[in-house]
């Protein structure tokens, strides 16, 4: 099997995306980041190679791929492999020619070339060699390029601006590379905006295993085709970004997000989120402690609203409802914002079907004045085929009548597993059932996962942490195992 350089250090990536160092200065990285790049990814290889007992995973998982096992020795034992531990790994998300098909390259430091080009070989199970112009090559493919101890590596399947496209009209595969794609890399412009320097360096830290930025405006402008430049709501998403963050210790993992939103974007946010507070009545006749996840939370319908007339879709969302007799406006008007979202252990106790479906219920908040309303909107799509239960200021949709007649008779509900936090807008809550069916974990498993968002001076803020049911070992070693 050969593999190539840059596909086994993408697993590093891969890996931070499943669960997307030295100061918080990245000024290196900042040199290669332009207005039009996508995203970064820092990962602190110091604190992640103290983190997994590699020696102890080749003994225990016998079934691990050869580029599993490249990503654990390179991250468990990158000294060996000639990159400067000192220094993070870097990985650069740049716009391709189709929207489909994005530019990531690998950035990070050499320390030593004989040893990097040595251990490479015998990791990739291929010949990696640097010539005399630094330029990096893996069975004889050029893959990469070294300028000074910095070291760029280009993907395989990434888009290769000068490769073209064969007769098919599909993608040339990475041969295409050439000297051309490293010299432009190396030479290009760096972004002199300095909000986008700022957020890099808030996003990209060096006290959290795993960290990232996405340049919010460049990839709507990217995935829109750059439609999205010609609508008035571009205004709100200029200079705009999001940073997140990864962070592993001994049986639990744990996940930051944050927005940097401009000026005039910050504003509008204040503006429709003018408190952080969720709606925990809306559950008080709801069976939380039978559930396996739930949602509770406050979603802005005004805000919704703004940002669909700021995008000129307003008109044809009201021509949409024109059957209705509705506009979005008696919609965002009726309903509150507030909602719950419960997925039970248990099927439909009066189901009939045979493949036994999901057994969840919906509740949202609506206002008392618009009940007319609502009752219109639920003779329509809205409630068509549904079973549902208005209350005074409450509606509950679910399949399931002791959940329906719980709710009718107001009855209150067992809920020692929610957490009545303040100074949130949304909450959630999950036993890790489906996230353990997923991976079909059965020896190690997540018991217990929770998140809350909340609106902070007009950027919008989340915390997910991960609890596993194990705790000798590092949640990395854990998730390693189970995947």
């Amino acid at each position: 099997m050969k593999n190539t350089l840059m596909k086994s250090l993408f697993y590093v990536f891969a890996f931070a995306v499943l669960f997307s160092c030295n100061s918080n200065k990245n000024n290196e990285i900042l040199t290669y980041t332009t207005d039009a790049t996508l995203g970064l990814s820092r990962v602190n290889l110091k604190t992640i190679s103290d983190k997994i007992p590699v020696d102890k995973i080749l003994k225990e998982k016998k079934n691990l791929k050869d580029d599993d096992k490249f990503f654990l020795q390179l991250v468990s034992k990158p000294k060996e492999s000639g990159i400067d531990t000192d220094k993070p790994l870097y990985f650069i998300v740049d716009q391709g020619k189709s929207t489909n098909d994005p530019d990531p390259k690998a950035f990070f430091w050499i320390n030593d070339k004989a040893k990097f080009q040595k251990s490479m070989s015998d990791l990739t199970k291929s010949k990696v060699t640097i010539d005399k112009k630094d330029y990096i090559y893996v069975d004889g493919k050029l893959t990469g390029s070294i300028k000074g101890d910095l070291a760029v590596v280009s993907s395989e399947k990434s888009y290769n601006p000068y490769a073209g496209y064969n007769s098919y009209n599909t993608q040339e595969p990475s041969a295409k590379l050439n000297e051309k794609y490293f010299t432009d890399f190396w030479a290009r412009k760096a972004t002199s905006n300095d909000a986008i320097k700022d957020q890099v360096n808030q996003s990209l830290v060096d006290n959290k295993d795993i960290s990232g930025w996405v340049n919010l405006a460049a990839v709507a402008s990217y995935a829109s085709k750059g439609y999205i430049e010609t609508l008035a709501v571009n205004k709100l998403i200029k200079d705009s970004g999001i940073g997140f963050d990864f962070n592993f210790d001994k049986g639990k993992a744990d996940m930051e997000t944050k927005t940097f939103f401009n000026s005039d974007m910050k504003k509008v946010v204040e503006k429709y989120y003018d408190k952080n507070k969720v709606n925990y009545d809306l559950v008080k006749n709801v069976e939380l402690d039978n559930a396996k996840s739930f949602t509770i939370g406050f979603f802005s319908l005004d805000f919704m609203r703004y940002l669909v007339k700021e995008a000129g879709f307003e008109a044809t969302i009201n021509h949409y409802l024109a059957s209705t007799n509705k506009t979005l406006e008696d919609i965002t008007s009726t309903f509150t914002g507030d909602y719950a979202f419960i997925d039970f252990k248990t099927i439909p106790t009066d189901t009939m079907d045979y493949y036994q479906p999901r057994n969840n219920a919906f509740v949202l908040g609506f206002n008392p004045k618009k009940k007319d309303n609502l009752m219109s909107l639920l003779a329509g799509p809205l409630g068509q085929g549904k079973k549902y239960m208005i209350a005074d200021d409450e509606v509950l949709f679910s399949e399931d009548n002791n959940i329906i007649n719980q709710f009718q008779n107001k009855k209150a509900g067992k809920n020692s597993k929610l957490d009545k936090k303040s100074g949130i807008t949304a909450y959630s809550w999950s036993d890790g059932t489906d996230y353990n069916q997923k991976h079909n974990a059965t020896t190690i498993k997540v018991v217990d996962m929770t998140n809350e968002s909340k609106e902070d001076g007009g950027n919008l803020v989340s915390k997910t942490v991960f609890t596993l049911d194990k705790k000798d070992e590092n949640a990395l070693y854990y998730l390693i195992m189970n995947g």
